[in-house]
């Protein structure tokens, strides 16, 4: 009994692993800046040289900006900067809150512990705490 459900058990695990995520894959068309949110007043994490390839987890309802995983980094990048043939309208729709996000993603990073001055980032008259990591535009 226990092998037969072991053996059903390893056979969903590797279809749910060759399952098609080709609409999913992507590459930067330029060097981009990875940030901490969708939008350019959000902290650089690193950044990614052109024909950089990543895993598209999904992107925002507009289409602007989409979350990316690139190796180890997890973060936003302009849809603008990803290469075709990607395209954010097939990617699926994801929300982003900086509490979740950055507690699943930047736990260890320096300006984590500022999250609580980014959750008004969307209102009329936010103004960014000052960059702990200035970067590149992107």
């Amino acid at each position: 009994m226990k092998q037969a459900s072991m053996r059903s058990w390893l056979a969903v695990l590797l279809l749910a692993l060759s399952a098609p995520v080709a609409a999913q894959l992507a590459h930067t068309r330029d060097a981009v800046n990875v940030r901490a949110g969708p939008d350019r007043v959000f902290p650089v994490v690193t950044w990614l040289p052109a024909r950089e390839p990543l895993h598209i987890a999904g992107c925002t309802a507009d289409g602007r900006w989409c979350d990316v995983v690139a190796g180890r980094t997890r973060g936003w990048i302009a849809a603008s900067y990803l290469a075709q043939p990607f395209a954010s309208r097939q990617a699926p729709v994801v929300t982003f809150s900086v509490r979740e996000y950055w507690d699943a993603h930047y736990a260890r990073r320096r300006w984590h512990g500022d999250a609580a001055r980014w959750v008004d980032w969307e209102k009329p008259g936010f103004l960014p705490p000052a960059p702990v990591n200035p970067g590149r535009r992107g």
